[in-house]
């Protein structure tokens, strides 16, 4: 049976060699410490700003698909009072625990992931919160450090597309559109 098991293996290592095809080894980035961070910019009164720096990602950048998984009760804030009234009036994150985002790097292959350079990229996915997903592509930088992949990016997310209902007592304290930005750093991984 080893005989066979052998010949088998070294009949397709030959195949692959001599039809073109090489085995690939996919190359897995990942992070459990990536930082997000979004802010109301408020007519008046107090901006309503937090930081979550538990954020997971993981990109293979062999086929250039990235993911990205924020638990929203991660988020603070510097008063425990807001941090309250975004996990339970307008989160509610007991109910919809965490936001993630399934992409794609357009264009990954003109990235060389073996070498320092930075990259001006699009990411092209589906953005959830409230399990209301929402596409999007977004601009972001990608930049390849001494083996290690830093992707940061800016945008809006508006309150409207993930039915994130603000009362008319504060609409004049919370933006229709809200600044969120992110960095992750991230090591290859297996």
């Amino acid at each position: 049976m080893k005989t066979v098991l052998s010949n088998l293996k070294g009949f397709l290592l030959a195949f692959a060699l001599v039809s073109g095809v090489t085995p690939s080894v996919a190359q897995k980035y990942m992070t459990r410490n990536g930082y997000v961070h979004f802010k109301s910019n408020a007519l008046v009164d107090d901006d309503v700003e937090a930081v979550n720096r538990s954020m997971a990602c993981a990109l293979d950048a062999q086929t250039g698909e990235i993911a990205f998984n924020v638990l929203i009760k991660n988020f603070t804030f510097r008063k425990a009072l807001m941090q309250e009234h975004f996990n339970e009036n307008y989160m509610e994150s007991d109910k919809y625990p965490k936001a993630t985002y399934k992409g794609k790097i357009v264009d990954h292959q003109k990235i060389d992931f073996s070498k320092n350079g930075k990259y001006k990229v699009k990411l092209a996915g589906t953005l959830t919160i409230r399990d209301i997903p929402k596409n999007r592509e977004d601009e972001a930088e990608l930049e390849v450090r001494d083996g290690t992949i830093i992707i940061t990016s800016a945008f809006g997310v508006a309150c409207a597309d993930h039915d994130i209902k603000i009362p008319k007592l504060v609409e004049d304290k919370i933006a229709k559109v809200i600044d969120v930005d992110f960095k992750v750093e991230l090591k290859e991984g297996r």
